[in-house]
């Protein structure tokens, strides 16, 4: 009897015997933590050194097991720009333009010296369109004088040699002031500027391609007949343009109309 007594007065704040009977915490305040549980630390931050390594340590395992998402894979078109061979092209377009800029840059056009006879007057400063025919090229220079615009009535001839000619048959020091003393003794300018061609006049080219316009043959009003003209078509040029090529001063007898 003494024994059972002894067992029921066994202290209370003793641990109990080993065994399956679990763990009993000595602080009341801890709570009770049945066989077999053992609680995990406290998960690390998603910042700290841990957490990225456990994050490292999984994707090897999934890597084991072939559990990786397959790689995206490239959209057709994107494969094929990024290809060796477009980069290749790429590469060579941009060097064929680069050289091509330095020719033109440190070269330049060899067509930018020649006459605006030759180069149809593209990149001269002889920029005036010429005339589709022999008659209107020699129309042309009345009316530029008549209106009295000398860099269009110079550039009616095919050379700065051949304008200097005009010039020096009106005593003039250059073309431009030989306009502007001929435009002076102009009366009408709308007549003047459209001189009468007979029929009788022979307008077609001759077995070198070139016409020759006298102006003693032209009627000529109110206004100083200009000379012989020799009219010749520019090579190379876009359809039929015709220019100036040479001069020759003419003196006429007949009488001239006025008015």
């Amino acid at each position: 009897m003494m024994n059972n007594v002894a067992d029921n007065d066994e202290p209370k704040g003793l641990p109990p015997a080993a065994g399956d009977r679990g763990i009993w915490p000595t602080d009341p305040q801890v709570p009770y933590v049945p066989p077999g549980d053992i609680p995990a630390p406290p998960p690390a931050t998603q910042d700290s050194a841990e957490w990225r390594e456990f994050q490292e340590f999984q994707r090897f395992k999934e890597f084991q097991r072939g559990e990786l998402p397959a790689a995206r894979k490239r959209p057709l078109w994107l494969r094929i720009l990024l290809g060796k061979w477009v980069r290749r092209l790429v590469f060579l377009l941009i060097l064929f333009i680069g050289a091509i800029w330095a020719y033109q840059h440190y070269f330049g056009n060899p067509d930018d010296d020649l006459p605006a006879s030759q180069t149809g007057g593209g990149k001269t400063d002889r920029t005036v369109l010429f005339a589709s025919t022999p008659k209107e090229a020699v129309r042309a220079l009345y009316d530029n004088i008549a209106q009295n615009i000398p860099g269009d009535a110079c550039s009616r001839f095919e050379t700065e040699a051949v304008a200097q000619e005009f010039a020096n048959a009106f005593n003039a020091p250059d073309c431009p002031i030989a306009v502007e003393r001929l435009n002076a003794q102009v009366g009408k300018a709308n007549d003047y500027a459209e001189p009468y061609f007979p029929p009788r006049m022979d307008l077609l080219p001759n077995a070198s391609g070139l016409v020759v316009v006298s102006s003693c043959e032209m009627e000529v009003r109110d206004g100083p007949r200009l000379g012989k003209l020799t009219v010749k078509k520019i090579p190379n040029a876009r359809g039929e343009q015709w220019t100036i090529s040479d001069y020759s001063k003419e003196a006429c007898t007949a009488v001239q109309p006025t008015g």
